[in-house]
C-alpha cells in the first residue's frame, strides 16, 4: 500500500532531451524522414526515468513486510519490502538508521516513509527510507520490549543485585521535575508521615529531549552524597512517549550502578518502565513511593513506647526474681561460711594430684624397663662380629674377582691370536710372499684376459715393489703350465 503526498504522474510531461541531440553523449538522436524519432542511450533513459520517479514520488508511505534485512560495514542497511503480490528494494542510510527506535528484522510488518529513486548501476527503482515504524505494536513499544529483554539478559533485573532500603531514612533524594505534581505529592506525604525527614530535590526534565541525560546526572549526583540514604526517581502519569525517558538504557544503567537504594515511581500503577525493573523497589505512584520509603512517625513512636513499656516490665520482673534469689542465697550456710564453697573443689584437686603422681610413676617405670631392654639388645647386636663376617666375604669376593679376570684375559688373548692367524691367512700380501702377483689395468684387478689387447699397459704388484709392463702377446690357456 502506497500513500504519497503529491503525484506528478497525472501532469503532462514535456518531451525530454529535445534540445540535447548533438551536445549530450548520453543519448543519440536519429531522425526518420519525418524528423520525430527519439533514440536514448541506456544511461540517458535511466536518468530520465529517475527524474520522473523522484519528482512524482518524492515522499511516500509504504506498508509491507521486511525481508532480507542486512546492515553492512558502512552502517547502511538494505532490505526488501514486500506483500503477497509484489516487492521493492529499499535502502536505509546510516544517518536515518540512528533515529529509528527499534531494531528491524525479517518478518516485521512496518510502515515506511521515504522517497522513490533509481539505482543507475542496476537500473532498479528503490525506496530510500527515512523512517520505519512497526505496525500494530508501535515503534516505542517494540523498542521497549527489545531493551527489556537485553537488560534482563545482562542481569540488571536480578534480585541478587538489588539493595535493601533503610528502615528509618532521615534524608531522601528525589529526582523529578521541580514543577510537577509528583514532587508536591512526595513532599506532602513525607511531611505528613515524618516531618523530621529531610528531602533533597534534584530538578530534572522528565520528558522530551535531554530528559534522560538530566535524570542520569541527578542519580549520579545524589549517589555521590554520603548523607542521602535512598533516592526516589519518578514522575506523574502520561503516555508511553511521555514516560520514555525512564525507558532509556542510560537511565537503567545509572540506577543499576547506584550504591544508594533507588525507588522507581513512574506514572500510575498500570504503567511499567525499564526503570521499574532495574530499581531496588518499584512504587506504583510517586505518592506510594513516599509511603513505602518513610514510615509513619506516630506509628514508630507508638511502637517505641510499647517496646519501652515491655522493657520496663521485663526489667522489673528480672529485678524481683534476682532479689528473691539473693534472699534465698543469704539464708544458706555457705553464704555465712564462704570457704566451705571451695571444699569440694579442693577435694577434687587432691584426687587429680594423686592420680597424676601415680600415672607419672607408672610411666617412669615403663620407660626404665624399655631402656634396659634396648641396652641389652644393643650389646647382643655388637658390630664386631658383623665386621669380621663382612671382611671374610670381601676376601672371598676378591679372590673370585682375580680368578675371573685372569680367565677372561686368557680367553680374550687366545681369541685374538686366532683372529690374527685368520687375517694373515687371507691377507693378499701374504699370498704375494709365496710368489704370486696381482695384475691390474687402469686401477682394476685382472682376473682373465678379457678386455686385454696386445700393446696394453698393465701393472704387476709383487711382494716387494711393482712392474709396469706392456702386453706383447695374449695366450689363451686354461689352468697352469
Amino acid at each position: 500500500m502506497i500513500r504519497k503526498k503529491q503525484s506528478l504522474l497525472s501532469k503532462p510531461k514535456k518531451s525530454l532531451a529535445t534540445e540535447e541531440s548533438t551536445e549530450t553523449p548520453n543519448h543519440l538522436e536519429a531522425e526518420n524522414p519525418s524528423g520525430q524519432t527519439q533514440v536514448y542511450s541506456v544511461s540517458g533513459l535511466t536518468r530520465d526515468i529517475r527524474a520522473i520517479l523522484e519528482a512524482a514520488f518524492d515522499s511516500v508511505w509504504v506498508e509491507g513486510e521486511i525481508s532480507n534485512f542486512r546492515t553492512v560495514a558502512s552502517g547502511h542497511s538494505y532490505f526488501v519490502l514486500k506483500d503477497d503480490k509484489a516487492q521493492i528494494r529499499c535502502v536505509l542510510f546510516k544517518g536515518h538508521r540512528a533515529r529509528i527506535k527499534f531494531q528491524p528484522a525479517d518478518g516485521d510488518q512496518v510502515l515506511m516513509f521515504g522517497r522513490i529513486s533509481v539505482y543507475d548501476a542496476r537500473g532498479e527503482y528503490q525506496v530510500i527510507a527515512e523512517s520505519l515504524e512497526p505496525r500494530g505494536l508501535g515503534a516505542l513499544q517494540k523498542a521497549y520490549e527489545q531493551l527489556k529483554d537485553k537488560l534482563e539478559k545482562d542481569g540488571l533485573f536480578s534480585k541478587e543485585n538489588k539493595n535493601a532500603l533503610p528502615e528509618f531514612p532521615w534524608k531522601i533524594g528525589v529526582v523529578t521535575s521541580s514543577t510537577g505534581a509528583a514532587v508536591r505529592d512526595i513532599l506532602n506525604i513525607i511531611r505528613r508521615r515524618n516531618p523530621k525527614v529531610s528531602v533533597l530535590l534534584y530538578p530534572a526534565k522528565v520528558q522530551g529531549e535531554g530528559a534522560a541525560e538530566e535524570i542520569v546526572l541527578g542519580i549520579e549526583e545524589l549517589d555521590r552524597r554520603k548523607d542521602i540514604e535512598v533516592i526516589i526517581v519518578g514522575r506523574g502519569g502520561g503516555s508511553l512517549e511521555d514516560l520514555w525517558a525512564f525507558n532509556e538504557v542510560d537511565v537503567a544503567r545509572a540506577i543499576f550502578a547506584s550504591k544508594t537504594p533507588v525507588v522507581s515511581a513512574v506514572g500510575h500503577e498500570i504503567d511499567f518502565t525499564i526503570a521499574d525493573f532495574v530499581a531496588d523497589l518499584r512504587a506504583p505512584t510517586p505518592s506510594a513511593a513516599a509511603e513505602l520509603t518513610v514510615p509513619l512517625l506516630q506509628d514508630t513512636l507508638k511502637e517505641i513506647r510499647s517496646l519501652n513499656e515491655m522493657l520496663l516490665t521485663t526489667l522489673h520482673k528480672k529485678l524481683e526474681y534476682y532479689r528473691d534469689l539473693l534472699k534465698r542465697l543469704m539464708d544458706r550456710r555457705f553464704f555465712h561460711q564462704p570457704k566451705e564453697i571451695f571444699n569440694p573443689q579442693i577435694q577434687r584437686l587432691d584426687d587429680f594430684h594423686m592420680r597424676l603422681t601415680r600415672g607419672l610413676e607408672q610411666s617412669l617405670v615403663s620407660h626404665q624397663q624399655n631402656l634396659s631392654d634396648k641396652v641389652h639388645r644393643l650389646f647382643q647386636a655388637s658390630p664386631e662380629k658383623h665386621i669380621q663376617h663382612m671382611e671374610e666375604n670381601r676376601m672371598m669376593l676378591k679372590k673370585r674377582m682375580i680368578h675371573i679376570t685372569e680367565s677372561q684375559i686368557r680367553f680374550k688373548k687366545e681369541r685374538f691370536e686366532g683372529i690374527l692367524k685368520n687375517l694373515n691367512a687371507i691377507n693378499p700380501l701374504a699370498i704375494l710372499e709365496r710368489g704370486y702377483s696381482i695384475c691390474s689395468k687402469e686401477g682394476e684387478s685382472l682376473k682373465n684376459i678379457e678386455g686385454i689387447n696386445p700393446g696394453d699397459d698393465i701393472k704387476i704388484k709383487l711382494s716387494r715393489g711393482s712392474l709396469d709392463c706392456k702386453v706383447k702377446k695374449i695366450i689363451e690357456e686354461d689352468g697352469f703350465n
